[in-house]
């Protein structure tokens, strides 16, 4: 399976750049891959124009399965108004068939309205559960446009996810097999207690942090590997990170994870 894994696009930016970002989309036409995701930040300030811009650079994707995720600058303005116009809901589970197959792909919004914070929420956790829990036909995937672990180089922290003790504490009770996310504009991974959390850069815009430059992922996942590679796009690639397909570790952990975390009824 291969997963194209891009974020923060900042449409409206000062630094914006229309031709990395249609080199990324060409790019990702040329790999025929199986899913796309864009975890978030599609825009800069939340504004319905730049929705629409962002929109119509994403439906030149020719990949039938593309899942996208809210972000910070996305809730501006209360631009999820616009956000649901354009993309559908917030958060959502998608179900596609892939060579594994059958993935599971659960997105989440972590956004609050005009904050840089982010936070899941515990009304999100039934539902999140209830997507994965038994789900065994294939790879099971969620989408967060907030970092969940710190990601290094990228100065002082202020804005992971407010609960993201209790989320990793269920996604690994919960067998994820990716994280995927963005926020921090520096691509990086972490494989931590079975748990793969992976940061795509951001991909069309200069509001980069120290050395690294625009750039977004390729996911090759298969029964033995998943293997990460960083593209900038148009110029070239390098290898990000690669690790096995099931997880070395030797780490357990016993008690119920309803001693730490409680679910609320679901909402909907």
């Amino acid at each position: 399976m291969k997963i194209v894994q891009m974020s923060d696009i900042h449409v409206g930016s000062g630094l914006f750049s229309e031709e990395l970002l249609t080199a990324a989309v060409e790019e990702t036409n040329a790999l025929k891959p199986d899913i796309v995701i864009v975890a978030g930040d599609l825009t800069m300030e939340g504004h319905r124009w730049e929705f629409e811009e962002a929109k119509g650079y994403l439906e030149r994707l020719e990949c039938p399965n593309v899942v996208v995720g809210m972000g910070n600058h996305d809730a501006k303005s209360v631009g999820f108004r616009h956000f649901e116009d354009f993309f559908g809901m917030r958060s959502r589970a998608h179900t596609f068939d892939v060579p594994e197959g059958r993935a599971k792909i659960v997105s989440v919004d972590s956004t609050k309205p005009d904050l840089d914070e982010g936070e899941i929420g515990r009304e999100y956790y039934e539902w999140i559960d209830s997507e994965f829990r038994h789900w065994d036909e294939g790879p099971k995937i969620m989408v967060v446009h907030h970092h969940i672990l710190a990601v290094p180089g990228t100065g002082r922290d202020v804005n992971i996810l407010l609960d993201a003790g209790d989320v990793m504490a269920m996604v690994r009770e919960l067998g994820v097999d990716l994280i995927l996310s963005g926020h921090r504009h520096v691509p990086y991974v972490w494989s931590i207690s079975g748990i793969r959390v992976v940061h795509s850069g951001t991909v069309s815009s200069y509001r980069v942090r120290g050395s690294m430059p625009p750039s977004y992922n390729v996911i090759d996942l298969d029964e033995e590997s998943v293997r990460i590679t960083l593209k900038e796009p148009g110029k070239g690639e390098e290898p990000l990170a690669e690790f096995s397909r099931k997880p070395v570790t030797s780490s357990k952990f016993f008690p119920d994870l309803k001693r730490y975390v409680r679910y609320d009824k679901l909402p909907f």
